[in-house]
């Protein structure tokens, strides 16, 4: 079997694996990255591409008062007493330095966004700030980096900041965007893994993609490389310092999720390309789990026959929810939430299960909108004023809508009697929507007196299902202080570091903000590269 030898190995090409190589490589480590599919970049490349850090040096720049105090009784809440506090610490401390390090080291540049903590309300939390937007990336001026990075197809050549912004019709820049398209400038997630990708490769970090790790490799105890597939064969990889696993999620591998999430048939909007690799390896050698039964949870669309990497692709919906002329109901044609609040928690509401019909009655749920809002607001990827897709439900009367959705007649009708007349008024007084800034930051700010609501009046009356669905998941390995994994008995794997969804979240079953999963995939990722720079490379 052929073998290849290097100092550090990262298995996995997301935003945490490529800035443990970056920081591997700067303690002057030979630094191999092993990528299971053709091209770089993983979850992070089609995500929004946003961090989620508190009390920054970026914040600060822009005259937005922070503390770490704030953000620490702030994630106190958002995790339910489930994080241990010194991680949470760690968190606070760590993220501002790993900003530092991007801007000073790497040609990663951000920038914060007037975007609200999730919990907008809740004692600790910021309305501007925290969340933190990757300026475009241009790939120009380094030739052939532009197809080696992965490219999603929930967003357009625009930063998540302008997506918000020219939600609005008529503020959509289609120029701006074709020229970002026709020079290489990518935006979001993309720009973040090109970047990255752009600092390994000024730091002599050596690539292999198409090797699907497969088992650890174990000599007296240690961790020393991995077993790997490729199209030539059974590769061995051995690293002399460690090993980093930053291979992502489960959310793909329906026995796993029905093991750990008790649901299998959730709707992943992540690269089909997350199985359990890496948290499947080191259980073999002992690693502890943790927050197995939690995930990154959206509600998802599907059916619209669009594809992604020979997988039907699923669209998670954000501002449709919020954004004034549309509810959400159940099977018995009800609403069942505030229908504006941040998208793990929304979802987790789907999820209830009724004791005395022995069901789950909120799944699956419809999205229901009038001919006013379709006219006027993109849904999961139909644009607005074109024709009716066919994925969508359509009637003249809410009543022959419920029928043909099968949800209840008489429930969605007297669900529209009761919602509307508050809508005129602007005042949600079943769930409160539009009653935060969060909840307002999706909204229609032309929208008077508030900006997530609007009566459902014009017809025809349209309906999309809603399923849950995940970003990826959010339980793996545990790990200490260092990155280093850890068996049950709190002892260290020796040579084994974790760090992305493949490792337990510092975020436990919460979420804090827009930028909530990649802030602590980078903070692990920065944190488990330090620690194995400074290992002995034997």
């Amino acid at each position: 079997m052929r073998q290849v030898e290097t100092d550090s190995l990262v298995i996995g090409s997301g935003g945490a694996g490529l800035l443990a190589a970056c920081r591997a490589a700067d303690a002057g480590h030979r630094v191999l990255v092993l990528e299971r599919t053709p091209v770089l970049g993983g979850t992070t490349a089609v995500s929004g591409g946003m961090i989620w850090v508190p009390d920054s040096s970026v914040m600060r720049e822009h005259g937005m008062p922070d503390s770490a105090e704030d953000a620490l009784r702030y994630l106190e809440l958002v995790t339910e007493g489930e994080t241990e506090r010194w991680r949470l610490q760690q968190y606070v401390e760590t993220a501002p330095e790993v900003i530092d390090y991007l801007h000073a080291e790497t040609p990663v540049r951000l920038f914060p966004i007037d975007r609200p903590d999730y919990h907008s309300d809740w004692p600790g939390a910021r309305d501007v700030g925290r969340t933190l937007d990757n300026v475009p990336f241009p790939t120009a001026d380094r030739p052939g980096l532009l197809d080696r990075i992965r490219r999603g197809s929930h967003f357009d050549a625009v930063t998540y900041d302008e997506r918000h912004r020219w939600q609005i019709p008529g503020r959509y820049d289609h120029e701006l965007v074709a020229r970002r398209k026709a020079e290489g400038v990518l935006t979001v997630g993309a720009a973040l893994v090109a970047a990255l990708v752009a600092a390994c490769d000024d730091c002599g970090v050596a690539f292999e993609t198409g090797v699907r790790a497969r088992a650890l490799l174990v000599e007296d105890g240690r961790v020393v490389g991995v077993r790997a597939e490729t199209a030539a064969g059974p590769v061995e990889y051995r690293a002399r310092a460690g090993v980093v696993l930053a291979t992502g999620g489960f959310e793909w591998n329906e026995r796993l999720k029905q093991a750990h999430l008790g649901l299998s048939r959730t709707r992943p909007v992540s690269p089909p390309w997350n199985h359990g690799d890496g948290l499947l390896m080191a259980t073999v050698v002992g690693a502890a789990l943790g927050t197995m039964s939690q995930a990154w949870w959206v509600p998802a669309v599907s059916g619209q026959g669009e594809e992604y990497d020979g997988v039907p692709l699923s669209r998670h919906l954000v501002g449709e929810r919020c954004l004034p002329g549309s509810i959400m109901v159940n099977r018995h044609g009800r609403r069942f939430v505030n229908e504006a609040v941040n998208y793990n928690d929304i979802t987790k509401a789907f999820l209830a299960f009724d004791p005395t019909r022995h069901q789950r009655p909120n799944l699956p749920a419809w999205l229901v909108f009038d001919e006013a809002f379709r006219r006027r607001y993109p849904i999961a990827g139909a644009q607005p004023g074109g024709p009716v897709p066919g994925w969508y439900t359509s009637a003249d009367t809410p009543a022959e809508l419920a029928r043909l959705i099968g949800v209840d007649e008489q429930g969605l009708t007297e669900t529209l009697a009761t919602f509307n007349p508050d809508a005129v008024r602007g005042v949600d007084t079943a769930f409160g929507r539009g009653g935060t800034s969060h909840d307002r930051y999706y909204g229609d700010p032309l929208r008077e007196p508030n900006p997530c609501l609007a009566p459902l009046v014009e017809p025809p009356f349209h309906a999309v299902r809603v399923e849950p669905g995940m970003l990826g998941t959010k339980g793996g390995l545990v790990t200490d202080a260092r990155g280093r994994v850890l068996r049950h008995d709190d002892t260290p794997v020796p040579g084994l570091y974790a760090c992305g969804n493949v490792a337990s979240t510092v975020m436990g079953p919460g979420y804090p903000g827009s930028g909530g999963t990649l802030g602590p995939a980078l903070v692990g990722g920065y944190v488990c590269g330090t620690a194995l720079g400074k290992e002995e490379q034997r």
